[in-house]
């Protein structure tokens, strides 16, 4: 058994000492197919003295395109954090259901980097179930902690479409008029096989991203491609023009990213801000907006 429950302050704590199996988590969700109307369960996910292994990060940095360091890429926190994401989502008191959820909106504050070889507490809770114009939406709030001190924070915001709600106010994306005159950027192919590939180095095995032959089920025609994905090619592309410290990197996830698809990346860069655009290669539709600040 990798977790075990306890309590701290009357919160319900899911102790983990290894990684909980989203292959499992995703195949009891699919049968499960529900979720509860009540309020967010008080539930902390808790992982102590997590170290990354080295090779599945080189891995990780090779599929997305960051360089191999000795420090853990931007993004990566969240693939040890989404575990812990889903074994929340997944409880049957959760009032969202996990399978058929969409990521629509993510922000990460790093205050440093965290070394390779750096052991670090993670910790997962939801927080502020909310409705939306097409549904309802949460926060899932995950914190890599060392010696008490938060140094990376993710909040991944994902939306349950159901009952509408037109005047429920959601989060905007900045303006784009700054891209207007900016040319392409890289292009990039994103090949039919690149949600397996991504899988292997995540662990996220949500049958919407592995094959065409597992989205159609739940309602895609094709497999689409991992949001986490996406947004880390541009992170890792905009890399030598973003701090390593004291940055807010914040996406809004727009249209699903098809695959096969070719797409393309542009930005436009201030003192203290990056502003970015990851849209498909002919038709212009936006798949990612992406805003840095430090």
């Amino acid at each position: 058994m990798s977790g075990a429950p306890g309590s701290a302050e009357g919160r319900r704590e899911l102790r983990f000492d290894t990684a909980p199996d989203l292959r499992r988590i995703y195949a009891s969700a699919l049968v499960a197919g529900r979720a509860s109307s009540g309020p967010l369960p008080d539930v902390l996910a808790v992982r102590l003295e997590v170290r990354a292994d080295a090779d599945t990060v080189a891995d990780y940095a090779r599929v997305c395109g960051f360089p191999v360091r000795s420090t853990l890429p931007l993004t990566y926190p969240h693939v040890l954090a989404f575990p812990l994401q889903t074994a929340i989502m997944s409880q049957r008191e959760f009032p969202l259901a996990l399978m058929g959820s969409l990521h629509v909106e993510n922000v990460i504050t790093a205050t440093r980097p965290i070394g390779l070889d750096e052991a670090f507490d993670l910790t997962v809770h939801a927080e502020n179930l909310r409705p939306h114009r097409r549904g309802r939406q949460v926060d899932l709030v995950s914190e890599a902690t060392v010696a008490g001190e938060t140094v990376w924070r993710g909040v991944s915001t994902y939306l349950s479409r159901g009952e509408d709600h037109p005047d429920a106010t959601t989060s905007e994306p900045p303006d784009l008029q700054p891209l207007q005159a900016v040319a392409a950027g890289p292009t990039w192919r994103f090949a039919e096989d690149v949600g397996r590939r991504y899988a292997r180095v995540s662990g996220d095995w949500n049958p919407i991203h592995v094959h065409a032959l597992t989205a159609r089920p739940l309602g895609f025609p094709t497999s689409i491609a991992h949001g986490m994905y996406s947004y880390a090619r541009v992170v890792a592309a905009l890399g030598p023009r973003i701090p390593d410290a004291g940055v807010t990197s914040h996406v809004w996830f727009r249209k699903p990213l098809r695959l096969p698809s070719t797409v393309r990346l542009r930005s436009e860069f201030e003192a203290n801000r990056a502003l970015s655009l990851l849209s498909s290669a002919k038709a212009d539709v936006q798949h990612a907006i992406i805003e840095h600040r430090w």
